[in-house]
């Protein structure tokens, strides 16, 4: 199990780097997406210490789409959000929660998508 989990970590790698060649404003909007999750992550963190236990952002590959995505999981152990951002095949994003997905052409529209939905939750304490 381990070995397909690195190997999917590495397809979501080599998926990402070459956008930096074929979709550079996409790579920038993906690299620029990173930073705004680990802030986001980070900030909530220093407002509910039991965030940090059980937050997680993996980086992760689809094999049926053949799409990197992100795996964010934000949970204080009472209540939780989880999504996958998917960089899709059409030069977007698509943030998928509870099985429905919102398509976004920015970080900063995936940021607004992630907190609207973390913002009706009590993480903040």
């Amino acid at each position: 199990m381990g070995q397909l989990l690195v190997a999917l970590q590495t397809l979501h790698t080599i998926t990402i780097d070459d956008l930096a060649f074929s979709n550079p404003d996409l790579h920038a909007e993906y690299l620029n997406l990173v930073n705004l999750l680990i802030e986001l992550i980070r900030e909530l963190g220093n407002c509910n210490n039991s965030l940090l236990r059980s937050t997680s952002l993996d980086e992760k590959y689809d094999t049926n789409t053949s799409e990197a995505y992100l795996d964010l999981a934000i949970s204080d152990g009472i209540e939780s959000y989880y999504s996958r951002i998917y960089i899709h095949k059409n030069q977007k994003f698509i943030v998928e929660t509870n099985g429905s997905g919102k398509s976004a052409v920015t970080a900063e529209d995936v940021m607004n998508l992630i907190c609207q939905k973390v913002s009706q939750l009590n993480f903040v304490k």
